[in-house]
């Protein structure tokens, strides 16, 4: 059996809302983490300010300063009387508009929400490059994957070979293990050696078309390449023979080609003693003339292919957020209806910016946030959370709000534009790398937008930020 899954098929991040905390006489300002805004989660303290905030959110700034004195310090664990206080919630588990009623302790909610029958998993059985996107809640995803899904693996009755349920029904049709019977003699016989049973059956008879004889296949294809009744036509001058006479009259024909042994040149048999051999020679440059321009030829419609296929655009599996999802021929990304919440979803094009690939045309298919925007960024941006309001972000971007970005230039970071995207807009984007300008135009509404960039020392990838459920995007070659 081929291998059965792929990546990680889990489909959201784990948070508290405090929305979702029951306890009445709790005051929320005392649960809430200043940085992400949610109930705290293995909160953390600050040495100098002795503010708390999650451990996770302290990570992600990737500095040893505190986000919120912005002093050099130390952590520590929360302050006791915070870890009673969160131990005492009460917790409604966030699957609960799909349909978990319980109830459950802070210290238990983390074993409880990776383990609760409503969290969406994303099937993930896999069949050579395809794969199942199916999505349904953790009680449901094993019978889905054992009894309804099309990607899982049965069993051939004939061949005993395991394959995917949508290809079973197919290969079962032809397998060459399956039995059949003999259309001559109705004997069962397997697919695979219908052919070399034919050739040896006993009621398969032919007649010859030449002599009448009657011969079992077998037989009869030696002997139609034997038979002496066979007409044949002289390759010289074209007259008809049978083939027993046929072998006399070639020795003799005046017509019938000949081979040159110098040369390998045909030449007919009452001309070879007049083949010179200066005409071989000229014959064999010309042949070697030939051969280096197909060769010439071939290399060039090589490099052609090449440069073809290195101009095609294609977004990146590899360089995208987990929540934005690509179709098969990677030319359209969108983020699903099952996200989570809004936020930067970075998609990269397969390549960086360069002088084959330096321009390229979108359609934003759907714009559901403000913030859809589209633009240059660089990779580190995929990996680690930005202030796009400070300069050093990494990103050259424009939303559909008209807000532009800018990684060096403080006058035309965060500020307003006339430039807009809505749905279905057409939006071509040039970048001049000597001239350092990353030129946005909106076919659609007739805009354009000019943005200057610094390339030096760095790389560039095309991209599009999602920000929320149902956005969308598609490239036009």
């Amino acid at each position: 059996m081929q291998k059965q899954f792929e990546g990680q098929n889990d489909l959201e991040d784990y948070y508290i809302e405090v929305e979702q905390v029951l306890s009445n006489n709790v005051n929320p300002y005392d649960i809430k983490c200043p940085i992400c805004l949610n109930v705290y989660l293995d909160p953390i303290s600050c040495d100098s300010c002795m503010n708390h905030f999650c451990k996770k959110c302290h990570q992600q700034k990737q500095s040893t300063k505190c986000p919120l004195c912005n002093r050099q310090c130390e952590t520590r664990k929360a302050f006791p009387l915070l870890r009673q206080l969160l131990s005492q919630l009460k917790i409604k588990c966030h699957h609960n508009s799909q349909g978990c009623s319980q109830i459950i302790d802070y210290d238990a909610y983390d074993k409880h929400v990776n383990q609760c029958d409503f969290r969406e998993e994303v099937c993930g059985l896999i069949d050579d490059k395809y794969k199942c996107n199916v999505i349904k809640f953790k009680k449901d995803i094993q019978r889905h994957r054992c009894y309804e899904c099309n990607f899982r693996q049965c069993e051939c009755s004939h061949c005993h070979q395991f394959f995917s349920y949508f290809k079973l029904q197919m290969h079962e049709l032809k397998c060459e293990e399956a039995m059949t019977k003999c259309s001559k003699c109705d004997t069962l016989i397997k697919i695979k050696n219908y052919n070399s049973h034919l050739d040896i059956c006993d009621k398969n008879i032919e007649q010859c078309c030449y002599c009448q004889g009657e011969y079992s296949v077998q037989q009869l294809n030696i002997h139609k390449y034997e038979c002496q009744l066979r007409p044949v036509c002289c390759l010289g001058c074209s007259q008809q023979f049978y083939l027993h006479l046929y072998y006399i009259h070639q020795t003799k024909c005046p017509k019938f080609p000949m081979i040159c042994p110098n040369c390998n040149q045909k030449i007919i048999r009452e001309q070879f003693e007049n083949h010179k051999f200066n005409d071989c020679l000229i014959y064999i440059k010309s042949q070697h003339d030939k051969e280096i321009q197909n060769l010439i030829r071939k290399q060039q419609q090589l490099e052609n292919e090449l440069n073809k296929k290195d101009k095609l655009l294609k977004f990146s599996n590899r360089y995208k957020d987990p929540d934005i999802f690509i179709n098969l021929d990677k030319t359209v990304a969108f983020v699903k209806q099952t996200a989570s919440k809004k936020k930067d979803r970075f998609v990269l094009f397969n390549n960086p910016i360069s002088e084959q690939r330096k321009y390229w045309k979108f359609k934003c298919s759907q714009v559901k946030s403000s913030w859809y925007a589209v633009g240059i960024t660089e990779l580190s941006t995929l990996h680690s959370l930005k202030r796009y309001q400070d300069i050093g972000h990494g990103s050259y971007l424009v939303s559909s709000n008209g807000t532009m970005y800018n990684n060096h230039k403080d006058d035309q970071n965060s500020k307003e534009s006339d430039f807009q995207i809505n749905t279905n807009d057409i939006i071509v984007i040039k970048v001049d790398l000597d001239e350092g300008n990353l030129l946005l135009i909106n076919t659609t509404q007739n805009l354009s937008l000019q943005i200057e960039v610094a390339f030096e020392g760095k790389e560039f990838f095309g991209c599009a930020c999602l920000r929320t459920a149902g956005d969308e995007i598609q490239l036009i070659q």
